[in-house]
């Protein structure tokens, strides 16, 4: 009778811990799977509801061969990942740069159109593809490769081209690891604008997921799928999400920040902008644009988005 009770507690712990093992497996698979999608446009998963345009160079290629002063830049990572950052310098013969970042499934291509108002006043402007994006190699890591990226981007304006200041304009993903930067690098610039940037993309992301799978509002299923992505993202990058919040990134900031956002932006929400304003030390300036949805700020109100970017450089001496 002993000797059955013992075979029958042995089996039920071998049931028991096989149940563990194969769902913390079938949990991580998943995960896994999931977070693999996130960080790579080419996968399109579409969770945002973006076109993915990421490989589209049409515009910046028509950019390079007619524009005398655009330059296309090639660098190496300086870190041990063996990838290629691709860029497009525009010189207009200064000591100030701005680093222009788009946005997610885009292209520096999407930059474009901001290069003239950096033009106008005085600076050079660099068009930087993101890891994953365009002509750049590697994939989305969130902020956690792309702050060095970014990094390499400065070391390499200030040291062989020899710039003085400078700015880092992201926009919506761009806008999101500018701030990143801003708070979390140790090479900071010497300003940074962000337009629609998210606060916390864990919240973000929870949303559109619970659309995207139709699980109820309280569902667990999509906790616990994205912990295991998580755990994934932590094992592939040294970072979680969490550790990745522009809202906390800058709390660490101390140069001046421009926050500008759309109230119409049913992407992401425009209390965003308060979100990451009031969590912001150091110099700030807040601007919202009437009736604008995503990104479109300098589409909608081109004159508008130019002098508050003027007068936000005015004021804090970058103008000199």
């Amino acid at each position: 009778m002993k000797n059955l009770l013992s075979k029958i507690l042995i089996f039920i712990v071998g049931i028991l811990i096989g149940s563990i093992i194969t769902f913390n497996t079938l949990g991580l698979i998943l995960g896994n799977i999931l977070y693999q999608e996130l960080s790579d446009p080419k996968l399109n998963i579409n969770l945002t509801g973006i076109i993915n345009h990421s490989q589209d160079l049409t515009n910046i290629n028509t950019l390079e061969q007619t524009l005398p002063n655009a330059q296309k830049i090639v660098l190496p990572t300086t870190y041990n990942d063996k990838q290629n950052l691709t860029g497009t310098f525009i010189n207009n013969n200064s000591t100030k740069t701005v680093i222009l970042i788009h946005g997610l499934y885009q292209n520096r291509s999407m930059s474009i159109n901001y290069i003239d108002t950096y033009a106008r006043l005085g600076f050079n402007v660099l068009l930087i593809d993101l890891r994953g994006h365009g002509e750049s190699g590697g994939t989305i890591t969130w902020g956690q490769t792309e702050i060095k990226d970014i990094d390499t981007w400065c070391n390499y304006l200030r040291s062989t081209m020899h710039q003085n200041t400078i700015g880092i304009h992201g926009v919506s993903l761009g806008g999101a690891f500018a701030l990143l930067h801003s708070g979390l690098s140790t090479q900071s610039a010497d300003f940074y604008v962000e337009d629609s940037s998210y606060s916390d993309l864990k919240s973000l992301y929870y949303s559109h997921l619970h659309n995207m799978i139709q699980l109820p509002t309280n569902s667990k299923i999509l906790d616990i799928l994205w912990m295991y992505s998580q755990v994934c993202m932590y094992w592939h990058t040294g970072a979680t999400l969490d550790m990745l919040s522009p809202r906390m990134a800058v709390q660490k900031a101390t140069v001046p920040i421009l926050f500008l956002h759309g109230d119409a932006d049913t992407l992401i929400p425009p209390a965003t902008l308060s979100d990451l304003y009031n969590n912001c030390n150091s110099p700030k300036e807040i601007h919202m644009f009437k009736n604008s949805i995503h990104a479109q700020g300098i589409t909608d109100y081109p004159e508008e988005y130019n002098q508050v970017i003027h007068d936000f450089l005015l004021k804090n001496n970058l103008l000199q």
